[in-house]
């Protein structure tokens, strides 16, 4: 019913010029739109300009917006405000059969809605032979706060007084492609004033250092960690790593130019929609992050005597179990970029790589 109602108002919209002039009054024009036995829209204006004027509000909101406060079961009087004159403006393309799914999975900017409680009737749609429909339009915010999940994927290193180790031919220099960061997080996005949001949640973090010279073993000495070579002249490394895991809180304050607004494309088949979410405008953001390490591991793979072997070993090898730094997020549309550099050493002081100043982890990659 909601859907055929959208319907009519707006072809009734598309002939309010002309029933209005048919009608002859200048003074004032009122409109009956007879729907059924049971439901009537009059729309009355002063003159021409102002049914003009009605192009441009969202009626499909104002309908949204009456269906809530309809749901009450007392009977009372609705006042539907809008004293800016901003909130039934329509800054989007309208939608006919927008309505809450029964059933959503959403991965990150893909979503899947099936509005039907009988998954029978699901699977008749597919043996019918149903018109595809394809819409696009721009989502604005609802909520102060908005919740989601995401992914970081990245590439990880170390700084030693501005440098890279590997630069200088250090053992612990890393390789920075196969040293990945891959990060799991819950964030949640408050809308603050304008084009001000802040960006703040939880996530688990996945550190990988990959050595550039895989002869060299990652090992928790006495004293410090050690990066060494094997004894043995017949083995050969293939691959050394150092791997973390931290528990990580974030909070970056963000420019948000496009105000949180979304373009969504969908198409749509009977009861089944599915969307796309493409984020717009630019974002840029500075804030900071602190983590906890939840574990470590080093692993050494290589050859001998011609036999693949693989050497793991757990521990904490005198790494920091706090850690803390600067993110910086800057996004264009769907692309969102990220780079996070620690304040502080990645080990604990003084157990450092030997004849090392101190080592900062820098990762920069992107967000899905």
């Amino acid at each position: 019913m909601k859907n055929t109602l959208l319907a009519l108002l707006a072809a009734a919209l598309l002939m309010l010029p002309a029933i209005s002039k048919a009608s002859g009054n200048e003074s004032g024009d009122t409109v009956v739109i007879e729907l059924n036995n049971k439901s009537k829209i009059m729309i009355y204006t002063e003159d021409r300009v102002a049914l003009k004027d009605l192009e441009q509000y969202d009626l499909n909101k104002m309908i949204t917006d009456l269906n809530q406060a309809l749901k009450s079961k007392k009977i009372q009087k609705i006042e539907m405000e809008d004293a800016n004159g901003k909130k039934y403006l329509k800054d989007t393309t309208i939608v006919f059969g927008e309505g809450k799914a029964k059933s959503k999975i959403r991965i990150g900017n893909l979503e899947l809605l099936v509005d039907t409680d009988d998954w029978d009737d699901l699977e008749d749609e597919f043996d019918d032979d149903l018109p595809v429909k394809k819409y696009e339009f721009e989502e604005e915010p609802e909520k102060r706060t908005s919740h989601y999940f995401n992914v970081d994927v990245g590439l990880n290193n170390w700084m030693e007084d501005g440098v890279f180790p590997d630069a200088e031919g250090k053992s612990y220099g890393v390789k920075p492609w196969g040293s990945w960061y891959l990060g799991l997080n819950s964030v949640n996005r408050t809308w603050i004033s304008g084009p001000l949001f802040l960006d703040w949640g939880l996530g688990v973090n996945w550190y990988n250092w990959k050595l550039q010279d895989a002869d060299y073993q990652v090992v928790e000495g006495d004293e410090r960690i050690e990066f060494v070579e094997p004894v043995d002249v017949d083995i050969e490394g293939i691959k050394s790593r150092l791997q973390a895991t931290y528990a990580n809180v974030t909070l970056v304050p963000m420019l948000d130019f496009a105000k949180g607004r979304r373009k969504v494309k969908n198409l749509e088949r009977g009861s089944v929609n599915f969307r796309t979410y493409k984020k717009q405008g630019i974002r840029f953001g500075v804030g900071g992050y602190a983590g906890y390490r939840l574990g470590s591991n080093s692993k050494y793979v290589y050859k001998e005597d011609g036999d693949r072997q693989k050497d793991k070993d757990k521990g904490s090898f005198y790494l920091t179990n706090l850690r803390y730094g600067v993110r910086v997020q800057v996004g264009y549309k769907g692309l969102d970029l990220f780079a996070m550099y620690d304040l502080n050493d990645t080990f604990t002081s003084n157990r450092g790589p030997e004849g090392s100043n101190g080592l900062n982890a820098i990762t920069f990659g992107i967000t899905l």
